[in-house]
C-alpha cells in the first residue's frame, strides 16, 4: 500500500521530504553485488508480506509515522501535495479508485468503481465509470457524477482561483455528465487521452470543491463527512501532532482488520528510534546508516526494501535575482558533483550508489523509455568556471563578482532532514571551488510547502514522489498552469515556462504509439536539462521496517494494497 499515488499528482514528501510527481515502472529481478548491495536494477518492485484476509487477526492498531502532520486536507490543492497526505493517509480515508498492480497497471477498485466502458466518438474518447452504488461519503450521501464535476472544474486550470497541484490530465476533458443514472459518470476528452486513469483515482466531495475558497482553504479543518474508506478520521492532536482514524462503521467494503491507525509526525532520526523501542509500528523511507541500523537493532523486525518512485533533486528557482541568467544557472550544475553527493546521502545503507544516479526526469533507470541526457551537465568544475567567466562573473578573492555584486546562492537548509543538511554542506563545499558564494538558510521542515509556494529560496533541495504515470506530470512541474498562458503551475517551483516543452506536453498527452510518445517525453527532458528547472540526482530505493507479523503492507514501487487488508497476521 505504500508510496502510490491516489492520483497521478507528483507529491512532496516531508522528513524523507518528497512531493508528489513523475515515475515509472522499474524491472525486478537481477543479482545484488557488490557486498550485497541493492542496485536500480535489482531492487524488487514489492516488498508487502501480502497474506489473504482470513489469516489476519481481527482487531490492532497499526501506528505510523509521518515527516509533517497536514496543515490542510485536500491533497489536490498545491500546499497540501504531500506524500504524507497522499500516499499513506489517504488510503485509509479517502478514494482511492484504481488498485495498482506490481508492474503499475492500474485496474478498478471495485468498492468504488464497478465496471469502466472506453469509448471514441467523433475522435474524442469517452470515458464511463460506473460507480459502486454503495459508494457514500460519510456524510450519508452517495458518490455520484457531480462530485466528478465539481472536483474536474477545481482543478482544469479554467479559473485560476482554484490552486490545484496540478491540471494535468484533468485540462483535457471537455466535459463530465451524468449517464443512464447518477452513478453513471461520463467523461469526454478533448481528444485521445491514453493516461485517462490518472486524473481519475480520486475525487472530492462537491462540498468540498464548490468554490475557490472551500478548496484552497476550507480543508483546514478536518472535516470526517468530506471523507470515506474503511476508516473514518476521528482526532487531530495538535499538542502530539497525531491523526487517529478508526474502523469506519459506514463503510460498504470487507471489515477493516484493523481497529485503529494513527499517523505521528516525527522527525527522521526520532522515527527509527521509536521503531526499535517499539513505539510505533512502521519506520518508512530510512534515508541514513544510523536510522536503518537502528530500526534492525528491533528483535522482530522485517526490513522491506523495494525499489521507489521518489527521487532527490535539487530545484532552481529561475526568478530569483542570481539565478536568472540560464548560463549561471548551467555553470553552477557543472560545478555540482552529483556521484559524490549520492555516495554520501547513501553511505552505510545497503545501495550501490551509481547504480541509483539519475539522468532523467521522467522515467528510472532500466525503465522502458529510460535516456541519460545528462551527458552536457556532468560534474566539470573547469567548464563551470569558464562559463561563469563568459558571463562576466569574474573571480576577485574567493568569490565572483559582477558589477561590485558578489555571485550569491541561498540555499533553503530544511532543519532536521539529513538529506537536505548534508546536500547543502557539499552544495556549498562544490560552489566554494569555482567561486560562487552559498548561504545555508535554515528553514524548518514544516515551513517547506511556504517557502516553494513563496519562491522564497534560490535553492532548494527535497524528493519527487512519482507515480505509475510518468508521462502525466509534464505539466504539473514544468510547464505552465494552462495551455497558452504565460504563468507557470502551482508545482513549477522553478518558474520557468518553456516554448518548446509547451508545444510537446499536448503531444506526449495524448499520443496513443507508446514508443513516439517516449520520444517526445525525452525531447521534453533535454529541454528540461538545458533549462535547469530541477537537477535529478538519484532515485530512492525504499527501506521499510515491519514487525515480521504486519501483512499487506511495507515497500512498494507501485503496488497498492487495501487499508482494510492490513492486519497482524494470526
Amino acid at each position: 500500500m505504500r508510496k502510490t499515488l491516489t492520483t497521478a499528482v507528483a507529491a512532496l514528501a516531508v522528513g524523507s521530504l518528497a512531493l508528489t510527481g513523475c515515475g515509472q515502472k522499474n524491472k525486478s529481478g537481477g543479482e545484488q553485488n557488490k557486498g550485497d548491495k541493492t542496485t536500480s536494477a535489482s531492487a524488487p518492485l514489492a516488498a508487502l508480506n501480502i497474506k489473504p484476509r482470513d489469516q489476519i487477526k481481527d482487531g490492532g492498531t497499526l501506528r505510523l509515522a509521518i515527516g509533517t502532520l497536514p496543515t490542510g486536507w485536500n491533497g489536490l490543492q498545491v500546499d497540501n501535495n504531500t506524500v504524507d497526505l497522499n500516499t499513506t493517509i489517504w488510503p485509509f480515508i479517502g478514494v482511492i479508485n484504481f488498485d495498482i498492480s506490481e508492474d503499475g497497471t492500474p485496474k478498478p477498485n471495485p468498492n468504488f468503481i464497478e465496471s469502466t466502458d472506453v469509448d471514441s466518438k467523433g475522435g474524442k474518447q469517452v470515458v464511463t465509470l460506473h460507480l459502486n452504488p454503495k459508494a457514500k461519503w460519510n456524510s450519508g450521501r452517495t458518490i455520484d457524477y457531480t462530485d466528478y464535476q465539481a472536483t474536474w472544474k477545481a482543478t482544469n486550470g479554467q479559473n485560476d482561483k482554484f490552486l490545484p497541484a496540478t491540471t494535468d490530465g484533468f485540462n483535457q476533458i471537455t466535459s463530465v455528465e451524468k449517464g443512464d443514472k447518477d452513478t453513471d459518470v461520463v467523461i469526454t476528452f478533448k481528444t485521445t487521452y491514453p493516461d485517462w486513469t490518472a486524473p481519475l483515482g480520486t475525487v472530492l466531495p462537491k462540498e468540498g470543491a464548490s468554490d475557490p475558497d472551500t478548496f484552497n482553504t476550507g480543508w483546514k479543518d478536518l472535516n470526517p463527512d468530506w471523507f470515506t474508506g474503511p476508516f473514518i478520521p476521528t482526532k487531530v492532536d495538535q499538542a502530539s501532532k497525531t491523526l487517529t482514524v478508526k474502523r469506519n462503521d459506514k463503510w460498504w467494503g470487507e471489515k477493516s482488520k484493523l481497529d485503529t491507525v494513527t499517523f505521528k509526525q516525527m522527525e527522521d532520526a526520532a522515527k527509527t528510534k521509536a521503531f526499535a523501542n517499539k513505539e510505533i509500528d512502521v519506520a518508512d523511507t530510512i534515508i541514513t546508516k544510523d536510522g536503518y541500523q537502528t530500526a534492525k537493532k528491533r528483535d522482530d523486525v522485517d526490513m522491506r526494501a523495494a525499489g521507489s518512485l521518489q527521487w532527490r533533486h535539487f530545484t532552481f528557482n529561475a526568478k530569483s535575482a542570481n539565478l536568472s541568467d540560464k548560463d549561471v544557472r548551467q555553470a553552477i550544475v557543472k560545478g555540482i558533483n552529483r556521484p559524490a553527493i549520492a555516495k554520501s546521502d547513501l553511505a552505510g545503507l545497503p545501495v550501490q550508489a551509481d547504480s541509483v544516479m539519475l539522468g532523467n526526469h521522467f522515467f528510472m533507470p532500466g525503465q522502458p523509455g529510460y535516456k541519460d541526457n545528462s551527458e552536457d551537465f556532468k560534474y566539470d568544475p573547469k567548464a563551470a568556471e569558464k562559463q561563469l567567466d563568459d558571463a562576466g562573473w569574474k573571480k576577485q578573492g574567493d568569490f565572483r563578482v559582477k558589477d561590485g555584486k558578489t555571485l550569491t546562492v541561498n540555499y533553503a537548509q530544511l532543519t532536521g532532514v539529513p538529506t537536505s543538511e548534508n546536500e547543502g554542506a557539499l552544495l556549498k563545499q562544490d560552489m566554494a571551488k569555482i567561486g560562487v558564494k552559498v548561504n545555508l538558510v535554515n528553514t524548518p521542515s514544516s515551513d517547506m510547502n511556504k517557502v516553494l509556494s513563496n519562491h522564497s529560496f534560490d535553492i532548494i533541495a527535497f524528493t519527487w514522489q512519482g507515480t505509475a504515470y510518468p508521462m502525466n506530470n509534464v505539466r504539473q512541474i514544468y510547464g505552465a498552469a494552462v495551455e497558452g498562458s504565460k504563468k507557470p503551475s502551482e508545482s513549477n517551483f522553478s518558474q520557468i515556462v518553456d516554448p518548446e516543452v509547451e508545444k510537446l506536453i499536448p503531444q506526449i498527452g495524448t499520443e496513443m504509439d507508446v514508443n513516439k510518445r517516449r520520444e517526445l517525453t525525452n525531447q521534453a527532458d533535454k529541454a528540461i536539462w538545458d533549462d535547469v528547472m530541477t537537477l535529478p540526482l538519484y532515485r530512492r530505493i525504499m527501506f521499510t521496517a515491519t514487525p515480521k507479523n504486519l501483512a499487506n503492507f511495507g515497500a512498494a514501487t507501485f503496488q497498492s494494497t487495501h487499508a482494510e487488508d492490513i492486519g497482524y497476521v494470526k
